[in-house]
């Protein structure tokens, strides 16, 4: 059997809104600048609805894939700036806010 012991670091994240355009943090939309997080979209009722965001990963290493987060999930930049998308569910079991 093998063990595992879960690491502790503090980590920023931003819950997908469906007005993210709007308050995402600047490393949010740093990377939306350089399109590696592109906001995905719906034509409805007359207007586009935000309805998650796509994380494209465009190192050698994972080239072409993604990660894709839906409103209510959490993209999570870690201590390295790695992304990820977390599952509200899980976020809140995961991840505690930090005190200031």
């Amino acid at each position: 059997m093998m063990k595992y012991k879960a690491i502790e670091q503090t980590v920023q994240a931003v819950q997908i809104t469906p007005d993210i355009d709007m308050i995402a943090p600047d490393w949010f939309t740093k990377k939306m600048n350089t399109k590696e997080i592109m906001i995905d979209r719906v034509w409805q009722d007359g207007t586009t609805a935000v309805i998650g965001c796509t994380i494209y990963f465009i190192g050698r290493k994972y080239k072409n894939s993604r990660l894709v987060a839906r409103i209510g999930d959490y993209v999570v930049k870690d201590s390295v700036g790695r992304l990820n998308v977390v599952r509200k569910n899980d976020f809140d079991r995961l991840y505690k806010k930090e005190e200031a």
